[in-house]
């Protein structure tokens, strides 16, 4: 599943980390900035996406320095306990972040397309779906969602070219009157959905141009930011900050108020509940993805069963964990912010700083 005889494109990569970042981002950001910031929310947008510009850019002095994978490059720079050490850090991120988002998905399905399901039985629906995706290895998967990237965006930006015409401009204000406390937190909110950006660290093997892959994730982190910024803009013109700040998931309202010329079709809101479902899903089978590999390079594993069969069970008891206890989700706030966020800029600022003293003192050394 992870021979490093199937490499994907850019472009491939490039579609995968749009739909990683977009499908979650979208959904939840648009209410959070709105109840913290008002109109003032497309500042902390344009700000966050400096700090994921600041992601990129330190992914890329990491990534020049990997020759094989970048598990072996941890343990050149840090040596074998630090560099395993940083894997389960990243582990802990992936898989959690994958049980998060299955719990979600699965609420989306449960809301919008089937009111009487079990919480159960979809979320292992769609875990199964993961696993079958995860074994098809990582070729499979790009050319899926390389399909699927155009299904979803085609109707997206038909509807919301139809929901401008509900759009009222003096929604839009007023403008810089937020604290700059509540920018600050949007700003952070937005950089720890980016975050899903470090999967390429864990890809380059996996690559046919490896010298590009930040350019990459650069150009997503782009079209993520403008699309974020006109879905938030639409949604407060629609809404107004007050009545978008309480709307749990305000771009799902929005699609089922939108009236397609003809009367044609009178449930969209259902279809496109599916672009959702399946950005979301791209999210969570990267998750599931990583956490897999990273397992199997941790424990030097020869195939993929025992990593993957953990990967699964800890993302399904931590999913259900989630939708029994509503406090996890302010928990999994604290973590991504106080953890994974300083974490993940800590780790790519340590590794290149160690990996060039190491070089040095080895080159001083060997010229003795």
């Amino acid at each position: 599943m992870f021979a490093d005889n199937w490499k994907i494109s850019l472009r491939q990569i490039k579609r995968l980390l749009i739909l990683d970042i977009f499908g979650l981002s979208s959904l939840m950001l648009p209410r959070i900035l709105s109840s913290m910031t008002g109109a003032d929310g497309i500042f902390c947008l344009l700000f966050g996406m400096l700090g994921g510009i600041l992601l990129v850019w330190l992914m890329q002095k990491n990534l020049k320095n990997i020759r094989g994978n970048y598990y072996n490059y941890m343990i050149d720079a840090t040596g074998q306990i630090v560099g395993d050490i940083f894997m389960v850090f990243y582990f802990l991120y992936f898989v959690t972040l994958c049980s998060f988002v299955l719990y979600q998905t699965t609420n989306l399905v449960l809301t919008w397309l089937l009111p009487e399901g079990s919480y159960v039985w979809v979320s292992l629906l769609l875990l199964l779906l993961a696993t079958y995706g995860t074994i098809r290895g990582i070729e499979g998967r790009a050319r899926v969602y390389e399909i699927i990237f155009w299904f979803l965006g085609i109707p997206l930006l038909v509807m919301l070219f139809l929901a401008l015409r509900e759009v009222r401009v003096d929604y839009w204000t007023p403008i810089v009157s937020s604290t700059g406390e509540n920018l600050f937190h949007g700003t952070i909110a937005f950089f720890i959905f980016l975050l899903p950006l470090t999967a390429i660290l864990f890809l380059k093997p996996f690559c046919r141009k490896k010298d590009k892959l930040a350019t990459c994730a650069g150009s997503a982190l782009g079209i993520v930011t403008l699309m974020n910024g006109i879905i938030y803009l639409i949604l407060l013109g629609v809404f107004g900050q007050n009545t978008m700040g309480i709307l749990k998931r305000p771009i799902i309202t929005l699609m089922s108020m939108i009236n397609l010329p003809g009367g044609f079709f009178t449930r969209q809101d259902v279809f496109m509940t599916a672009v959702w479902f399946f950005a979301l899903f791209a999210l969570l089978h990267t998750g599931l993805f990583q956490s897999t590999l990273i397992l199997k390079e941790l424990f030097h594993e020869s195939g993929n069963r025992y990593s993957l069969c953990v990967s699964l069970l800890v993302a399904f008891f931590l999913g259900v964990g989630f939708f029994e206890n509503v406090f996890w989700e302010e928990i999994y706030e604290i973590y991504q912010k106080w953890i994974v966020l300083p974490g993940m800029v800590g780790i790519l600022l340590v590794l290149p700083l160690a990996y060039h003293i190491k070089t040095t003192y080895t080159g001083r050394k060997g010229e003795k």
